[in-house]
């Protein structure tokens, strides 16, 4: 599968990736791009879907895909994932931790990133844009668990920037051509 090669070692090194970004950033074809390579290595992948616009995009990947419709049911399809060695996509990972967390929904978001490290993964999570800075609702406690951070921007039709900022700053454009990425 053609890929870029920052997107292919974190997949072949199961590091624990979170990319965010604001409604129409490119997220979830990211997601879908990553279980793609994923299961062009194969690595068994599962898709966690936890939003509507996910749901209907996993749906339609075929292989090993989960509906969460409660905030606990995260963990518990990560942790299946886990049992069975594969590797996990969540698009979106924080999609029950919005509004007020309480510990009750740090300790589920916790949990599923903890499992989604031992077994590798990407989570994607839903952002705002907030006074020119993207912000992500939790990104304080998920920095702690994930190898690889980064944010996604729409920059024009179609055309989307992924800046990974940990470890270290990189910046890749992307181009969505149906249902695959382009690398530009």
């Amino acid at each position: 599968m053609n890929t870029h090669p920052l997107v292919a070692g974190i997949v072949k090194n199961r590091y624990l990736a979170y990319i965010y970004g604001p409604p129409g950033s490119g997220k979830t074809r990211l997601g879908v791009h990553f279980f793609k390579v994923a299961s062009s290595l194969d690595m068994k992948p599962m898709f966690i879907a936890s939003e509507a616009g996910s749901i209907i995009v996993a749906e339609s990947l075929g292989g090993e895909v989960r509906i969460a419709k409660a905030m606990d049911e995260l963990p518990k399809y990560a942790c299946e994932a886990l049992v069975k060695g594969m590797y996990v996509v969540v698009d979106t990972v924080n999609s029950f931790y919005r509004g007020d967390p309480d510990l009750y929904s740090r300790s589920f978001l916790a949990s599923t990133l903890a499992l989604i490290r031992l077994t590798g993964g990407l989570a994607l999570g839903q952002a705002s844009e907030l006074s020119g800075q993207i912000t992500s609702p939790g990104l304080k406690l998920i920095k702690r668990y994930a190898k690889v951070v980064g944010y996604t921007t729409k920059i024009g039709e179609g055309k989307f920037k992924l800046v990974i900022t940990k470890p270290k700053e990189r910046i890749v454009l992307f181009k969505v051509e149906g249902d695959n990425i382009r690398w530009l």
